[in-house]
């Protein structure tokens, strides 16, 4: 298949643009201009520079495309996830995305979608019953990003695909997650810490998020809201303490040294059985996972 990523130097985009093409799909990378340097090292078959601003224009420099993987994103971390500004022209940028898509041939439109949507849910979270109560403006984004942008993909003939992605780890430069913030602080020498960390979490290697993705974008049935998650959901203390065992066995963890508020204290433990039925099964242990950090 043709295909087209934005947001393809980030660290999901760069990943999925390596997994189609080896997958034999011809890949077109739709970067900002700031990142053209940056976007030098990816596995793709054509780079276009292009401001998210002025994402409609995409036809011009490319047609006969097949699928349309939109995961540029702005606001994804720190305080921008709450600013309203910012999570609001993601709307913007998503309507761009699929009138691009609608006029380079795209039949199919994938986005990224987010836990982040569901807000604190205790309980095994299936996409066709759990209620969505985000309550930061990034999940609230995320959220109205689905309703308004499946029913313009309606209106242009195009079906839509909302994966909710959920921790996605692997190796990176300056990781801000909590893996990476322990990883690096054990490696120092530190204490990591910590919350109480009891709250219910899944953890997904990069090289399984690419193939579940790669595989949303290649079954001919796939549609609507899936969560994208490993599946093998567990007490986050557990994964914190193996994540000691192999970075630095013995080492102490400052478990109970950060408060937490429960009202904002996510419990990831996604049903994944929509994915499972088009053929996904994750493939890479925790543990293994962690010795690539």
């Amino acid at each position: 298949m043709k295909i087209v990523v934005t947001g393809a130097t980030g660290f999901l985009g760069s990943a999925l643009c390596k997994e189609l093409a080896e997958s034999g799909h011809q890949v077109t990378a739709v970067v900002r201009p700031e990142s053209v340097k940056k976007a030098k090292s990816l596995t793709v078959h054509k780079l276009i520079s292009l401001p998210l601003e002025e994402l409609e224009k995409l036809g011009k420099y490319t047609d006969g495309q097949d699928l349309f993987y939109h995961l540029a994103w702005n606001g994804s971390g720190g305080n921008a996830r709450n600013d309203y500004e910012i999570q609001l022209s993601n709307l913007v940028y998503l309507k761009k995305a699929l009138e691009a898509a609608k006029e380079c041939g795209c039949h199919r439109l994938i986005g990224a979608g987010s836990q982040a949507e569901y807000g604190v849910v205790n309980k095994k979270t299936a996409e066709s019953e759990a209620v969505p109560t985000p309550f930061m403006m990034y999940g609230a984004a995320k959220l109205s990003c689905l309703h308004m942008g499946r029913i313009l993909a309606k209106q242009l003939g195009i079906t839509f695909i909302w994966p909710r992605i959920y921790s996605v780890y692997g190796p990176r430069e300056c990781d801000p997650t909590l893996l990476g913030y322990v990883v690096r602080t054990l490696r120092e020498g530190g204490i990591p810490e910590l919350g109480d960390c009891d709250n219910m979490w899944d953890f997904m290697y990069i090289t399984d998020f690419t193939k579940a993705m790669r595989i949303l974008g290649e079954h001919p049935k796939a549609e609507g809201i899936y969560n994208v998650a490993s599946g093998n959901s567990e007490i986050l203390r557990n994964f914190v303490e193996k994540t000691r065992d192999t970075v630095k066995p013995g080492a102490e963890l400052g478990f109970g040294m950060r408060q937490t508020d429960e009202k904002s204290t996510f419990w990831l433990e996604p049903d994944i059985s929509r994915l499972k039925e088009l053929g996904f099964r994750s493939m890479t242990a925790f543990e293994d996972g962690i010795c690539n950090l």
